[in-house]
């Protein structure tokens, strides 16, 4: 039980729930109880560690487009921080301890800036193609927005990143996959920045694909 020595607005010593009172250099201070051993490995401490490792695993795989694609949401955190956030509740598929990411879910970027309509990707031998309908004067949508293009290859938990594919206005572009890649899976979202780098967009899902 803890005591509280010099009445309510004084510190306290011993335990309140999951706090400490205890003194350090002659001051009042408080600290977390420290997990159990069973605590820190109870079935649901271990869901959410797996949970955790699975989406930072892919958010590390993919730094460089978050850094840009959720740099408006990096406020007080960092943009890996940011990602990790806003997919751990939504991406995760599956039981323990067989967890996967459900990637048409995940979002890779976040703004407002307005996506371009219809936009569709096909892939022939090491080259992915890009389509899209131009929206330009639409909402936040302008003709000079550059498309930026995320390629995740999950067997090998690595990335590529293009970030001026074309402007919105083009209709049409192209990212070469490396060739290292042949016969993987890959993953494909698109997102939109803005010429001056002020906005960018959520991030559309555009499909799996075998090289």
């Amino acid at each position: 039980m803890g005591k509280i020595k010099q009445g309510i607005m004084g510190g306290f010593a011993g335990k309140v729930g999951p706090v400490i009172g205890t003194s350090w250099k002659g001051k009042a201070v408080m600290r977390s109880r420290a997990l159990s051993f069973n605590d820190r490995n109870s079935q649901a401490q271990q869901e959410q560690r797996a949970r955790f490792s699975i989406v930072i695993r892919f958010v590390s795989a993919i730094g460089g487009f978050i850094s840009v694609g959720f740099r408006s949401r990096a406020v007080g955190m960092t943009a890996p921080n940011a990602a990790v956030s806003a997919n751990i509740g939504e991406v995760i598929t599956g039981t323990f301890p067989n967890y996967e990411i459900d990637y048409s879910k995940a979002l890779v970027s976040a703004g407002s800036l307005d996506l371009p309509f219809n936009a569709q990707a096909t892939v022939d031998s090491n080259t992915l193609s890009l389509t899209w309908a131009d929206n330009s004067g639409m909402g936040t949508a302008k003709a000079t927005d550059k498309v930026m293009i995320l390629i995740y290859n999950k067997t090998k938990n690595q990335s590529v990143s293009e970030f001026d594919v074309a402007s919105r206005s083009e209709r049409t572009g192209s990212v070469t996959i490396p060739t290292a890649w042949n016969s993987d899976s890959v993953e494909v979202w698109l997102a939109m920045n803005s010429l001056d780098g002020t906005l960018t967009s959520k991030s559309a899902y555009l499909g799996s694909f075998t090289i």
